[in-house]
């Protein structure tokens, strides 16, 4: 349709390393007696108005759209205890297979509909169940299936996709208030989602083998947040809720303060916020509001209503200002909500509609408190004037709920907070030492809630023949205690997260200090050549693809485009058609090493411009602080008659494990075609 589920482009590859994720329960809690908050569960939220229409009439209108949507897009398989939400409708998987995103609506949809729905566990244990049959290396869901035979259809190692994820939490927690017996399955994940889907600094990141310096705006659902930190607190949700809305907030005080608009994407998000650029990761504008972001005021308004001005009081500002703008830019009308919106509150286009788009609005109009306006959408949401398919769908049934007054939430009295809470932090947060010697870092604490507690401390990571001292060894918190590391003569050279953990009786918080280990001479090195299959002849191993248009590059078809030697390539592009391929390696490289990257790379044209370059080729490395460096960009105005062999220099990475992807993107913006070929790629040390 018009946006992917998830993206189309470099960060569905993973760095590769895979964590101890705890398995998850294999066997359905058994059936409940009856649901604890049976639909419809009327509600009394914290601020805003309702719609006009009587309660029994809200109450119905849910009903028929549940039914509509279930009958649609909800199926059963591909296994006989499986559920899943198809992508009818949008193309998003093949043979309308499931996303994690779907999945997620389904599993918030579902259980808030118990009651009405008599086989609502039963369904909520399939979609559930489909989801552990399907995990990445992390514990997430594997994030797009095909529909057949649910095996992962998307290129490259199978990841997860944050905003799928998040719903799938808040979906467990939602069945363990519903229906108890999920509380394990529930604490795990969110382990899981914590450990991959959460940067350092506490800002959520766009996948969980993605960088930690992106964020999507549409993934900041806080009530899901708030519902977290409420139910496990062996993790810092509320670090994460701080710099979510810190984020938001930086954004919308920079680029959209009259309006409170937030891009699709965003880069620099651990550090100063800014919009992506255009065609960041998706076939669209990524720096404007798009398909993405049109979720942001359904889940600023939700959280605003839940949770009130004082508590939300930043979403609540946001709900009001995006309610504004839309019912400004539309001329009050909503089925001309337009996907696309400048920061500065202008459409983008006006040939593009979706009835998601007026849809999510809702919620933040009700925040904003106005009556007519909040009257409007609903009557627009028990439309489907542009024959939306699930995306449209799935969005409407939540928000339709949300506004009849039937939306509660599980981050409810029966977990409450600790009244005690502290922090913890290290500084400085990295060292570096020669292999024998020690490294110092000051571990500080603080107190967030409540009063002083007794917090011990920990550390793991360490390399072999190292060995860790805390002085003291348990500090109130408030207090700090001076941690050394100590690595021995026969500790290896390489960079190693060290996680050091806090444990109080209120729950357990963590930080992680960056110890990097170089060898005692500092310039000793076995010469190697790092990258597996460097030139392709193991076919589609190691090498991790995507492809927009599902031709991923690793290929025997040589026959327009030769081999530089043997018999397989990677062809990026040259279909005709916007496109976006990558292919992508991880790789450590010794401390003390010099390293060198080599690949052979053949580009030809048809483009009929000796200006533009609407076809591009990037070489880009990630390293283990989650930064990409671009080594080079090429496009349609470097064609080469045969190979040419490319060279840079990666010394600089010594002691790291780097990721090395190559990115061919094509616009068809001129109607012609470029294909960049690359082959017998090397990283040699020396």
């Amino acid at each position: 349709m018009k946006r992917s589920a998830k993206r189309v482009l470099s960060l569905a590859t993973g760095v590769g390393t895979i964590a101890g994720c705890m398995a998850l329960l294999t066997t359905p809690p058994a059936q409940a007696a009856g649901p604890a908050h049976a639909f419809p569960s009327h509600q009394t939220y914290k601020v805003g108005v309702m719609p006009s229409a009587s309660q029994s009439t809200r109450d119905a209108a849910v009903e028929k759209q549940y039914d509509s949507w279930k009958a649609n897009y909800l199926v059963h398989g591909c296994a006989s205890n499986e559920y899943y939400v198809s992508t009818k409708g949008d193309g998003d998987a093949t043979n309308n297979g499931p996303v994690s995103e779907g999945q997620g609506y389904g599993m918030n949809i579902v259980p808030l509909m118990a009651g009405y729905d008599a086989n609502a566990q039963t369904e909520f244990n399939g979609l559930w169940q489909l989801v552990k049959d399907h995990e990445d290396q992390y514990g997430m869901m594997q994030w797009q299936l095909d529909g057949k035979t649910c095996t992962y259809y998307s290129g490259g190692t199978p990841d997860g996709a944050t905003d799928g994820d998040l719903d799938i939490g808040y979906g467990l927690i939602l069945a363990d208030r519903q229906w108890g017996g999920y509380q394990a399955d529930a604490l795990k994940w969110l382990a899981n989602f914590y450990a991959h889907n959460v940067a350092p600094d506490g800002h959520l990141k766009c996948e969980d083998d993605g960088p930690n310096t992106d964020t999507r705006p549409s993934d900041h659902m806080i009530d899901h947040l708030r519902a977290f930190a409420a139910y496990d607190t062996a993790h810092d949700w509320n670090k994460v809720i701080s710099r979510t809305e810190a984020v938001d907030s930086s954004l919308v005080n920079n680029y959209s303060s009259a309006y409170g608009l937030l891009p699709d994407f965003v880069v620099g998000a651990n550090a100063t916020p800014s919009p992506a650029p255009a065609n960041y990761q998706e076939n669209q504008p990524d720096n404007i509001v798009g398909y993405n972001s049109i979720r942001v005021p359904w889940h600023m308004g939700t959280d605003a209503l839940l949770n009130g001005g004082s508590t939300a009081a930043f979403e609540l500002s946001d709900a009001t200002k995006w309610s504004a703008c839309a019912k400004k830019v539309s001329g009050g009308d909503p089925s001309k909500v337009y996907p696309h919106l400048n920061l500065n509150c202008t459409a983008h286009s006006t040939s593009d509609v979706a009835e998601e788009a007026g849809d999510s609005i809702g919620p933040s109009a009700m925040a904003a408190g106005d009556q007519a306006w909040t009257d409007k959408i609903w009557s627009f949401l028990q439309t489907n004037p542009y024959g939306d398919g699930y995306y449209g769908e799935s969005i409407k049934t939540l928000v339709m709920i949300v506004m009849a007054g039937d939306y509660w939430t599980p981050a409810g009295s029966s977990t409450p907070p600790p009244t005690n809470d502290f922090s913890i932090s290290s500084s400085p947060a990295s060292g570096s030492v020669t292999q024998g010697s020690s490294a110092t870092t000051t571990i500080s604490t603080a107190v967030t809630s409540g009063s002083a507690e007794s917090v011990a401390l920990s550390a793991s990571g360490l390399p072999s023949g190292a060995s860790v001292a805390f002085s003291p060894a348990s500090v109130n918190s408030g207090a700090s205690s001076t941690l050394t590391i100590a690595t021995a003569a026969t500790t290896p050279a390489g960079t190693y997260p060290v996680t050091v953990t806090g444990t109080a009786s209120s729950g357990s918080h963590t930080v992680t200090y960056t110890l990097t280990v170089t060898t005692s001479g500092g310039t000793t090195c076995t010469p190697a050549q790092l990258l597996q299959n460097p030139g392709f002849e193991s076919g589609a191993t190691v090498w991790a693809q995507t492809s927009t248009l599902g031709f991923t590059p690793i290929t025997t078809a040589t026959s327009a485009e030769p081999a530089h030697s043997g018999s397989w390539i990677a062809f990026f592009n040259g279909n005709g058609s916007a496109d976006t391929d990558t292919a992508a390696q991880s790789v450590t490289i010794p401390a003390g090493c010099s390293a060198t990257l080599t690949y052979w790379l053949h580009i030809d044209t048809t483009e009929n411009t000796t200006t533009s370059k609407p076809d591009t080729f990037k070489v880009q490395v990630l390293d283990a602080a989650g930064t990409w460096t671009t080594l080079a960009t090429y496009s349609n105005l470097n064609p080469n008659s045969g190979y040419a062999q490319k060279s840079f220099d990666l010394s600089s990475f010594a002691g790291q494990t780097i990721k090395v992807k190559f990115t061919g993107a094509e616009t068809d913006a001129n109607g012609g075609t470029t294909t960049f070929v690359i082959d017998d790629t090397a990283l040699t040390t020396s």
